[in-house]
């Protein structure tokens, strides 16, 4: 039996392949397969790419179950959904589409549990008292975001500018945006933001600068990575108010698993609303794996 995990993230999507004993086989991780930022026919020739891979690499082209867990969606794919992304371009006998939450509360492999997410964007999710997944957060970089690296970049940016300007209290990341720019002298940021445009997740990288210069004791830093870490904890709190008491925490994305200072800060500020916490420790695609092998049994 042949079981197939795929993570679709917001800039990279990796999918694992598992025998019946979740023991992994192969994986291979490649473009986004989300189909609103990418568009629909090019999420599938992206996911037609890794197909092609594992079988050239397994000679596995078959699926008893796949699970498809995907940053486009905020639930359970509808059929027409599903047909539209997978029809065609996976050859199995069950196939579920879901949200990338939900394949990250099932690597956690515990009931009571949230999963809160802080990469380029922010979101939690965990189960409510009826087993149903609720969320909170998940809006976008316009809308929220909280606690994400685009928020923590942005911070940090315009704190930059402002130091190099002499607008604002002097700090690190004046020195730091300039290098990241590529440039010498405030000046030339309007062209290296601008001509072209950066585009959020080139912008969301200024966030390692940030951490950087928190890790090196600048205030400015310090004062935005606990800021951001603190309105996250208010999304999660949020949460936690519809679930079971004191859940588990699973955290996931880069921020928690890279920056130190930011993981600290959030595990601070919820210590009181749940019974622990800690980086997820299985990826969310063997959770796609898990949910693949559970349609398959039922």
């Amino acid at each position: 039996m042949y079981f197939l995990g795929i993570d679709g993230g917001g800039t990279k999507t990796t999918c694992l392949v598992c025998d019946e004993g979740l023991n992994e086989i192969f994986r291979t991780v490649g473009s986004s397969i989300n189909f609103y930022s990418e568009g629909l026919s090019t999420a599938r020739e992206n996911m037609k790419e890794m197909l092609s891979v594992i079988k050239n690499n397994t000679g596995i082209s078959r699926f008893d179950a796949v699970c498809i867990g995907s940053s486009a969606l905020f639930g359970r794919a509808d059929e027409k959904t599903k047909a539209d992304f997978c029809e065609g371009v996976f050859d199995a006998d069950k196939i579920i589409m879901d949200s990338d939450l939900f394949i990250a509360l099932k690597a956690t492999e515990k009931k009571n549990c949230a999963v809160v997410i802080a990469g380029t964007g922010s979101m939690a999710a965990g189960f409510n008292a009826d087993g149903e997944i609720i969320t909170r957060g998940g809006y976008g970089y316009i809308l929220g975001d909280e606690g994400s690296g685009y928020r923590i970049a942005l911070d940090g940016i315009r704190e930059a500018v402002r130091s190099l300007d002499g607008t604002g209290e002097y700090t690190l990341l004046g020195e730091k945006l300039l290098s990241f720019a590529g440039v010498k002298t405030k000046e030339e940021l309007v062209d290296a933001f601008y001509s072209p445009e950066k585009d959020r997740k080139s912008l969301a990288a200024f966030s390692v600068f940030v951490a950087e210069a928190a890790k090196e004791g600048d205030k400015t830093a310090l004062d935005i990575i606990r800021f951001q870490a603190k309105l996250l904890s208010k999304t999660l709190k949020a949460l936690i108010e519809e679930m079971p008491p004191l859940p588990h925490i699973a955290l996931f994305g880069g921020l928690f698993q890279h920056c130190t200072l930011f993981r600290e800060f959030f595990i601070e500020f919820i210590k009181e609303s749940c019974s622990s916490a800690a980086v997820l420790a299985k990826e969310p695609a063997f959770g796609a794996v898990i949910a693949a092998r559970e349609i398959y049994d039922n």
